[in-house]
């Protein structure tokens, strides 16, 4: 992480509507994945405040989703920043987020 780069911060209560904003990579994402509300209802997360995001943060929001469903929960993703739908769709991991991506690994419209 940069000056440049903030922490990741959560905002919103849980469950409901939730904001993740900052950076989301490698050296972000350590400890935050212990940090994220996991638990019964629907949780919808705005990443439009997100900064840099590396496949480190595409791996945290996979595993945010996963744990959450394991709890009887759900996660809804708006607003990804295009880097973050491109890495899932190399990854292979975008309709597991939710993500509609074309044949580039970029967002549908």
């Amino acid at each position: 992480m940069t000056a440049n780069d903030p922490a990741p911060v959560l905002s919103g209560e849980a469950p409901g509507e939730l904001g993740l904003a900052g950076s989301l990579r490698f050296a972000d994402v350590t400890g935050l994945l212990e940090t994220l509300p996991v638990g019964a209802g629907a949780y919808q997360v705005d990443l439009s405040g997100l900064g840099a995001v590396d496949s480190a943060g595409v791996a945290l929001i996979l595993e945010w989703r996963l744990r959450l469903e394991a709890a009887g929960g759900t996660l809804t993703i708006t607003n990804p920043p295009q880097r973050l739908v491109r890495l899932a769709g190399i990854g292979g991991v975008a309709k597991l987020l939710g993500l509609k991506t074309n044949e580039w690994g970029t967002a549908d419209a």
